[in-house]
């Protein structure tokens, strides 16, 4: 029977598009710019991102044969959503400039605060302070509000998609940044390739940034957004001030990144160990793609998701070849389920 096209589905299927083709293109420039650096390391990017299109496509049949009465949009919180993805950004983008405390704490400070109080709008807010966390070579007060209200739409679009992903409110976050950036004419920055001599400090910081993230928020129960503010802040203080502005102020975006991939949820992940790949990934993707879409909020967050859908992906192709025995497939299956 053919699928009616309602506007709750139709919401879905464009947050549904926004959120992948963004994160398609920045894992496709990461595997293009590997390729002229790493032969190992493009041949990683390759194969997670093709985990990550199989995942999508999994996804895919959510967003579209979706319409239950669970999946519907509520005007009085989906405007209060939208608001606080706005001021989330705007409140964000004057931590970080006029304050002078720099992305990583403004974002983090912002997190926790939502987690705190404001605990329901908590996400929405934490999404727009990844948009806030636009660079000033980039964006000034005007370009930010827009990116905030783009990034608000989209949050309100994609709210039923994806779910679970760790990750996906820097996703948002990103599309309304160059949403904004396009229709400004703006440019982003190109920054060379990150080396080795940072880069392996990197990957660990990543790996450790992931698995603490999740074990604060899931085996702690603090939840996402507060792990990952707490996660992001620590490293924000902590790591210039052990390596130096240069390489801690590199490592502190690795590790705030490489927390998004660690607030996924458990029906997507119910094991931690998962994150120590995802938080490698997220290290790999920062060095490749340093010359793309440089100042830009939220390519932390668009990293941190497609690492996590790319792994989630590469599991399910490998039970769909090599089945999981019957009791880890029992598992598996309750994990996974109402997830979306």
């Amino acid at each position: 029977m053919p699928i009616e096209l309602t506007h709750r589905r139709l919401a879905s299927i464009v947050g549904f598009l926004i959120l992948f083709g963004y994160t398609l293109y920045v894992y496709g420039a990461g595997v293009f710019e590997s390729s002229q650096h790493q032969l190992v390391v493009m041949l990683i990017l390759a194969v997670v991102t093709l985990g990550f299109l199989y995942e999508c496509t999994r996804e895919w049949r959510h967003a579209y044969s979706g319409d239950s009465e669970e999946q519907r949009y509520n005007l009085p919180p989906d405007l209060l959503s939208f608001t606080s993805v706005f001021l989330g950004a705007l409140i964000t983008f004057w931590i970080s400039i006029d304050l002078g405390q720099g992305a990583v704490v403004a974002s983090g400070l912002v997190g926790i605060f939502g987690a705190a109080f404001i605990k329901p709008y908590a996400a929405p807010l934490f999404s727009g302070s990844f948009v806030g966390m636009a660079s000033a070579e980039v964006f000034g007060y005007g370009s930010i509000a827009l990116a905030g209200a783009i990034a608000g739409v989209i949050f309100v679009l994609g709210k039923h998609v994806f779910n679970g992903f760790g990750g996906k409110l820097g996703t948002t976050a990103m599309s309304g940044c160059v949403f904004s950036a396009a229709i400004l004419g703006e440019s982003f920055v190109s920054n060379p390739v990150i080396g080795w001599d940072q880069g392996w400090l990197l990957v660990v910081y990543c790996a450790l940034g992931a698995v603490i993230t999740f074990i604060l928020s899931v085996w702690f129960g603090q939840g996402p957004v507060m792990a990952s503010g707490m996660v992001g802040l620590a490293g924000g203080l902590l790591l210039p001030a052990l390596y130096g502005a240069d390489t801690g102020g590199l490592l502190a975006v690795g590790v705030f990144c490489a927390s998004f991939a660690g607030m996924s949820g458990t029906n997507r992940f119910e094991k931690a160990r998962w994150m120590v790949p995802a938080g490698v990934l997220c290290a790999l993707i920062i060095m490749y793609t340093n010359p793309y879409l440089g100042g830009a909020g939220g390519k932390l967050g668009t990293t941190a998701f497609g690492a996590v859908i790319g792994i989630r992906g590469l599991i399910m192709l490998v039970d769909k070849f090599l089945p999981l025995p019957a009791e880890e497939r029992a598992e598996e299956a309750a994990t996974t389920k109402g997830s979306g």
